[in-house]
This record gives structure tokens, sequence and C-alpha cells, in this order.
């Protein structure tokens, strides 16, 4: 059984980073949060609010409702336990691909709106 509490992270973390993508982006953002996190559920928390990681934890955002969250709750679990393909291509990093490469590193695949590094 997954912890909940790195259910409801990456849930929030798609929800608010990447519902407006399709699938494989939504998926892309949600490896590129575990990838970070060490592939270690317990550890998705802490990397999510970890300082200047992810725009939503940022500002004051609206806090969706069960039923907006649900598709994200379980795509979240997909990811948490790999029953899904990578998009992200092994990226640890991701943004908006209205703001240049800040971090010097080679694009791995570019999603809708966001570019996978």
């Amino acid at each position: 059984m997954l912890d909940i509490a790195a259910v409801m992270c990456m849930s929030l973390t798609l929800y608010h980073e990447a519902r407006g993508e399709p699938f494989p982006g939504q998926v892309a953002v949600g490896y590129v949060l575990y990838r970070r996190s060490e592939f270690d559920p317990k550890n998705v928390c802490r990397e999510t609010y970890r300082p200047y990681q992810f725009e939503w934890t940022t500002k004051a955002f609206k806090v969706p409702t069960m039923q907006q969250l649900q598709p994200y709750i379980d795509l979240s679990n997909k990811i948490l336990n790999q029953q899904v393909k990578d998009y992200s291509h092994g990226a640890t990093h991701f943004h908006s691909v209205e703001l240049p490469n800040q971090w010097g590193m080679k694009p791995r695949t570019v999603i809708k709106n966001h570019v996978f590094y």
C-alpha cells in the first residue's frame, strides 16, 4: 500500500502543474517529481515542498475539489507503482516553453507546454 501523503502531494502537483497538458505531459511531470524523490514515496512530499521546486507551492492556489483531483489521484497511484511509461525520458527538471533554459541542460523532450531536462 502506498503512502497516502505521497499520493496527495503528487496529485496536487499534477493538478497545479500539468492539468492542461495531455496525458504524456502529466505523466512526465509526475515522473520528474518521483525521480527527484529518488523513487521513494516517503520523499515525495519533502521534494514537493522543497523551496523553489514547484511554482504552485509558492502561490495561493485554489484548492481543488475531490472530483477535480480524482483523476490525478488515480494517475499518481499508477506513477508511484511505475505502471505507466515515463514520457519524460529520465528528466529531473521541467519548465514552461515560454521560459528560457536557466539550467544550461540539454532538453530531453518537449510535451505541449513543457520542456523536460
